[in-house]
C-alpha cells in the first residue's frame, strides 16, 4: 500500500473529525471500532458487529463485507492480525478516535463505544449523569425524544417534565404555535391531561397510562423498534447509523485520485407522527432507514404467503422458499429485505423453532429452477419448502 494512500485516509479522517460526528458508519468504520477496544478474532467481530447491520446484512453478506474491510485496514496499516487476533497499531487507534471523537480519551469497552456512538447521534453531552440516565429505557427514550423535538439534550429530563413539554408541542401542532410558553412548565396542565395531548404525537394517537410508558413507547416509535425495551432501543439507534449500501464495506481504489468524495446524505425530512401539520424543516428526521419486522411478525407473514402457493395434502403441505420471497418482496418492500436477508430470517425462525422449513426428498426435473431459486444452505441441509401446517 502506497504512502500516497495512507496519507490520502488519514487526511480524509482529520476532515470528518473537524467536520464532527457523522451519522453513517460503514462495516471498515464499525470493525476498526471494535478491533481498538482490546483486540479482537473474527468470532468477537461476527458476534459485536454483525447486530448492528442486521436484517440490511446478512451473515454470510457480513463475513464477505468483513474479509474486504479487514484487507482494508490491514493495507492503511491501521490493524495487525497474529495467531488469530486483530489489533490496532497507534495509527489505527487514532483512526479509531477520529471516528469517534471521544470526549474523555477512547472507550475501554465495546459497551461504552456503542454508548459513546449513541450519545454523538443524538447530540447529547457526554457526562457521568447523561451516561447513567440512558442505562434506563426511561432515560434513553427521553433523550431521544429531546433530540427528535429539539429539546436541550445537556441533561435527562424527567418523565414528567418531558410530558409536559409533549403535551406543548401537540397543542402547537394544533393550533399552529400559538399556545403561551407559559404551559411548557406545566402551570395548569395536570398529568392525564398532559399524557393525553402528548398522546397524539403518536401515529395512532393514544392514552398511555403514565409518564415512562409514554416517553418509551412514543421513543419506540419514532426510533423504529418494535419491542419497548432498552436494548431494543439501543439496537435501533445503532442500526440507524449505519449506512444502507455499506461504503464500509468497498474496495479502495488502487490509486487515491480515482476516489470519489463521500457526499453527506440527509433523509428527506419527515411528516410529524401524527401527520397533522408539516415538521419545520429543522426538525431532525426520524432514526429509522427501514422497517424490519421483529421475528414473531416475520413468521406470520410468511405463513400468510406461502399457505396460497402451498402444495400437497393437509398436513404436509409445502410451498418453495422462492415463491414464498416473492410474495414477501411484493407485499411488504417496507421492510427493506434482501433475498440473503430473507433467507437468513428464515432459517434463524427454523432453527428457533418459530416456522418449519422442509428439504426436496425427490427431484423433479420440471422444478430444478425452483429448487435451486428456493434453497438455503444450514449446517449440512439443504432446504427448499416452508411447510404449512393446515
Amino acid at each position: 500500500m502506497s504512502a500516497a494512500i495512507e496519507q490520502s485516509a488519514m487526511e480524509k479522517s482529520e476532515r470528518t473529525a473537524a467536520a464532527g460526528f457523522s451519522n453513517h458508519l460503514g462495516v471498515r468504520d464499525l470493525l476498526l471500532l471494535r478491533i481498538a477496544v482490546g483486540g479482537a478474532t473474527r468470532a468477537d467481530l461476527q458476534r459485536d458487529v454483525a447486530p448492528l447491520l442486521a436484517p440490511r446484512i446478512s451473515g454470510t453478506e457480513f463475513r464477505q463485507a468483513a474479509e474486504l474491510a479487514l484487507s482494508t485496514l490491514a493495507g492503511l496499516q491501521l490493524t495487525t492480525e497474529a495467531k488469530g487476533r486483530l489489533t490496532a497499531g497507534a495509527k489505527g487507534m487514532k483512526a479509531a478516535e477520529v471516528i469517534l471523537s471521544p470526549a474523555r480519551g477512547f472507550p475501554e469497552t465495546w459497551a461504552d463505544v456503542k454508548t459513546s456512538l449513541i450519545l454523538a447521534a443524538l447530540r447529547a453531552s457526554d457526562t457521568p449523569s447523561v451516561r447513567k440516565a440512558i442505562q434506563r429505557a426511561e432515560g434513553l427514550a427521553a433523550l431521544v425524544l429531546q433530540h427528535h423535538f429539539r429539546k436541550s439534550t445537556a441533561r435527562v429530563h424527567s418523565p414528567a417534565d418531558l410530558r409536559a413539554e409533549l403535551a406543548i408541542v401537540a397543542l402547537e401542532r394544533a393550533f399552529g404555535n400559538k399556545i403561551k410558553t407559559g404551559l411548557g412548565k406545566g402551570a395548569g396542565l395536570p398529568a392525564k391531561p398532559g399524557r393525553l395531548l402528548a398522546g397524539q404525537l403518536f401515529k395512532q394517537p393514544r392514552e398511555i397510562a403514565s409518564d415512562g410508558k409514554l416517553i418509551i413507547q412514543l421513543a419506540c416509535e419514532i426510533a423504529g423498534c418494535r419491542e419497548p425495551s432498552l436494548v431494543a432501543l439501543e439496537l435501533a439507534l445503532l442500526r440507524a447509523l449505519m449506512v444502507p449500501n455499506d461504503e464500509g464495506a468497498r474496495a479502495q481504489p488502487s490509486h487515491p485520485r480515482a476516489e470519489p468524495p463521500r457526499r453527506a446524505t440527509r433523509a428527506p425530512t419527515p411528516k410529524p407522527a401524527n401527520d397533522r401539520a408539516p415538521l419545520e424543516e429543522s426538525q431532525p428526521a426520524p432514526y429509522r432507514v427501514a422497517s424490519p419486522p421483529d421475528m414473531p411478525e416475520f413468521c406470520r407473514a410468511v405463513v400468510d404467503a406461502a399457505r396460497p402457493v402451498a402444495e400437497g395434502w393437509p398436513g404436509n403441505r409445502k410451498a418453495f422458499i422462492s415463491l414464498v420471497w416473492k410474495a414477501i418482496r411484493n407485499a411488504r418492500p417496507d421492510w427493506g429485505l434482501s433475498e440473503i436477508a430473507f433467507k437468513g430470517m428464515l432459517a434463524e425462525a427454523h432453527r428457533s423453532g418459530q416456522l418449519e422449513l422442509a428439504t426436496a426428498d425427490l427431484k423433479d426435473g420440471r422444478d430444478l429452477k425452483s429448487l435451486e431459486d428456493s434453497k438455503i444452505l444450514y449446517k449440512n441441509t439443504v432446504w427448499h419448502f416452508v411447510r404449512v401446517q393446515d
